[in-house]
């Protein structure tokens, strides 16, 4: 397993709030001369945020997904793996009693 798939499975639960947190940060202050291209700027740059902050939360509901279905595959590789140390161990008992037999 990838060293960083814990890392991501620590960090994701903890991205969404951190963003939301920051998000009121870049809300318009009201001031006496304000420019109406600063104004007009300070509107974009707040829609963008709260875009990237959908964003965010999308992409980490996705590698949380990923995360799950790697576990999942991982987990379904170990038991067959299992399996097949399983039917080697048992073919190498077999061969190995017949090799006595032929040998007595």
């Amino acid at each position: 397993m990838a060293a960083w798939l814990p890392l991501i499975k620590v960090v994701l639960p903890y991205l969404a709030p951190v963003v939301s947190s920051a998000l009121p940060s870049f809300t318009k202050k009201k001031s006496e001369t304000a420019d109406p291209l600063v104004s007009q700027q300070i509107a974009e740059l707040q829609d963008a945020v709260k875009a990237n902050n959908e964003s965010v939360k999308a992409l980490a509901r996705a590698m949380e997904e990923s995360a799950r279905a790697n576990d999942a595959a991982i987990r379904q590789a170990r038991m067959i793996a299992a399996a097949a140390v399983a039917v080697a161990v048992v073919s190498c008992a077999i061969a190995l009693a017949a090799w006595l037999q032929v040998q007595a």
